[in-house]
């Protein structure tokens, strides 16, 4: 009985010598990961590192709401550029010629713009303008100028 306790002394004993020794690479590891992190000296300073990336997400989320704002500011600008055009051409004289003449409607997301008409002629050239508000026309418009006008209302507008 005696040397079963012997054994078992020496096996425990053994035991405890590589768990000890277990413990100590254990300990030394994690003095190195905390040197690592932890210590500003020698390796980057975790708690340091994080709170220069929160301020970086802060930032980039102000950046981001600013950005926002600016394309809200844009996309309401360019709603009342010119976005949509229609373009008719024909001949206004019976005594031949080709269709030299034309209306052009340029209109912005609201239908509203200009119509331009050119009427060509051998001797001249006439240039008339009519303004146009929400698809129409104060002034009386030719078939050609109110075609040219529903060519471009019939338009989606740029987005």
């Amino acid at each position: 009985m005696f040397s079963n306790l012997q054994n078992l002394s020496l096996f425990l004993s053994g035991l405890a010598l590589v768990l000890g020794i277990f413990c100590l690479w254990q300990i030394f590891g994690l003095n190195r990961l905390r040197k690592t992190f932890f210590m500003g000296s020698r390796g980057a300073d975790l708690e340091e590192v994080i709170k220069i990336l929160q301020q970086q997400s802060r930032e980039q989320e102000n950046h981001q709401a600013v950005l926002g704002q600016a394309i809200k500011h844009l996309q309401n600008d360019l709603s009342f550029s010119f976005q949509k055009m229609g373009v008719v051409r024909f001949n206004p004289f019976d005594d031949g010629g080709g269709n030299f003449s034309f209306c052009l409607a340029l209109l912005d997301a609201h239908d509203s713009g200009i119509v331009l008409t050119s009427m060509y002629g051998r001797e001249q050239n006439r240039i008339y303008t009519k303004k146009i508000e929400n698809g129409g026309s104060d002034l009386k418009l030719t078939a050609e100028e109110r075609q040219a006008v529903e060519q471009a209302t019939s338009q989606n507008k740029i987005e």
